[in-house]
């Protein structure tokens, strides 16, 4: 068959979900093959992957891409299991026949009838199994997009997923093919605001860099202002505690600096576009 662009996909989500691996299940789950084109975003845990090459750690942030039939397993950790974000899909026929079977866990099972369209393409091909996409909210953002798209019941909600993968898949080869470089004295800085936002004057001040000179390289190992990340990861941890502890919003708004509960709930609903009271029954729903 021969080599097509890749703005001809065709996307088509078999599978999109959130998955927490159990450690009782790593003997199972080290024969995966699939039978179309699967990315996980690593969204919390330890663990470690095998692909043919070999075995690596993954770490929150992490991307993993897993053609169709290549061999894989997950080794999730006992005390602190790994749980990704999931997108299985076919990329090359719009209405593919087997839409909700998407791997087997035996050579024995596998089902070649069940198999995706497989179209040569470069950037595709070129792509590795593991991409490290810990400062690339942009990115990360959108693909978690997209698994809550395919689940949401809304109208339009498939639609939309199928045209923001489209855009995803667009924006990790060019990615992968412009990896932003990050200076020396940002990547420490973006490490510690992961674990702790802190503020702005903070990350100033442990940068060592004029206020110029600190914008341009943030921007350039980020993709986005000082402001918009520190935006970005405030609210992924607020929701994180939403979703992991019984405090009150008003409690988790004062531990993100916020004095007043109506700031940080009008943040929170612009980002999330839904209400933080209401992100926790969802999450717990």
């Amino acid at each position: 068959m021969s080599a097509r662009h890749l703005t001809e996909i065709k996307p088509s989500i078999r599978v999109a979900h959130h998955y927490r691996f159990p450690n009782e299940r790593n003997g199972s789950e080290s024969g995966r093959i699939g039978y179309c084109y699967a990315f996980h975003l690593v969204s919390g845990g330890k663990g470690t992957v095998t692909v043919p090459s070999g075995s690596f750690p993954v770490a929150k942030g992490d991307l993993l891409y897993f053609p169709p039939t290549m061999k894989h397993a997950f080794h999730s950790d006992a005390l602190s299991p790994l749980s990704t974000y999931n997108i299985y899909c076919d990329l090359w026929q719009a209405n593919p026949e087997a839409a909700q079977r998407h791997l087997v866990w035996k050579d024995a099972d596998f089902d070649t009838s069940l198999l995706t369209v497989i179209v040569p393409n470069d950037e595709l091909d070129s792509l590795p199994s593991l991409l490290h996409l810990q400062h690339q909210s942009p990115i990360t953002d959108l693909f978690v997009r997209v698994v809550e798209k395919y689940q949401s019941d809304a109208s339009y909600s498939g639609a939309i997923a199928k045209s923001l993968l489209h855009a995803w898949l667009l924006e990790i080869v060019q990615f992968n093919h412009h990896a932003p470089f990050v200076d020396f004295r940002i990547k420490p800085l973006l490490d510690a605001i992961n674990k702790n936002a802190g503020s702005y004057e903070t990350w100033l001040q442990m940068s060592r860099l004029k206020k110029t000179q600190f914008h341009q390289l943030f921007k350039q190992a980020t993709g986005m202002s000082p402001k918009a990340y520190w935006t970005s990861v405030v609210m992924k941890q607020a929701a994180a505690a939403l979703r992991e502890s019984n405090r009150s919003v008003t409690d988790i708004a004062e531990d993100f600096g916020y004095s007043s509960i109506h700031h940080f709930s009008k943040q929170f609903t612009l980002y999330f576009g839904i209400a933080p009271s209401q992100y926790r029954n969802r999450q717990r729903s």
